[in-house]
């Protein structure tokens, strides 16, 4: 299967699920959606789980994962995200900037996503990005059954990540022990976790903020000492 086609069955999938949410919105009731996001929150938590399992060295995972919640608080990462979701919502609701946020969140800075560009790029193995295109999905559907066809604008976003992510892979494939992807899939299985939080409303943490950790694991990894 072509590269690309996985890397569109992405995108299509949250523009199809996006018009099926739409298109069945009155007949999604407010308890089913409500109970479609714990079951996501279920599945964002056992995604986290997994990439956990990938890890080589926790501690140095845990210490990016706390610096990047630091420097992402500072950056106010999330907070910007929200203010931005707030300005492109279409019907002045505050629950609607939320769901984008959590949309945004899981559809876009996903390490499913990144690490399936990646592996993709480094192995020609679909495995995840097709995975996570059918979670993108049905997750789509719920989404935009409560915030509506605002949801589609996320397929830009997404696509450019994912492509990006793809087209550099062979650049960065020299420079990334598989100690290294394996942290990194770690502390994205972390920010996972929190993001299942925010998707079962049982908390809502900024999850935003955490990104940079992605970015701090990797030369963390590089001279952690403890090999």
């Amino acid at each position: 299967m072509s590269a690309y086609l996985v890397l569109g069955c992405n995108i299509l999938a949250v523009l199809s699920g996006t018009a099926g949410g739409c298109l069945l919105r009155r007949y999604i009731s407010p308890v089913l959606r409500d109970n479609s996001m714990t079951y996501f929150s279920v599945i964002s938590a056992a995604l986290g789980i997994q990439m956990l399992s990938r890890v080589s060295h926790f501690a140095a995972v845990v210490l990016a994962f706390l610096l990047g919640g630091i420097v992402g608080h500072c950056l106010k990462i999330d907070r910007r995200v929200y203010s931005l979701a707030e300005k492109v919502q279409d019907n002045g609701q505050g629950d609607t900037a939320k769901t984008l946020l959590v949309a945004f969140t899981l559809f876009c800075i996903s390490t499913a996503g990144i690490l399936g560009a990646l592996d993709l790029g480094f192995l020609g193995d679909p495995t995840l990005l097709m995975t996570k295109a059918i979670m993108d999905f049905l997750s789509a559907v719920f989404f935009a059954a409560s915030c509506g066809w605002i949801l589609s604008v996320i397929s830009l976003p997404l696509g450019v990540i994912l492509v990006c992510f793809y087209l550099l892979s062979t650049m960065i494939a020299p420079y990334l022990s598989e100690e290294m992807i394996g942290n990194f899939s770690a502390c994205g299985g972390l920010i996972q976790l929190v993001n299942a939080l925010r998707i079962a409303k049982l908390k809502d943490p900024p999850v935003l903020d955490l990104i940079p950790g992605l970015l701090l694991i990797i030369p963390i990894t590089y001279l952690w000492p403890f090999h």
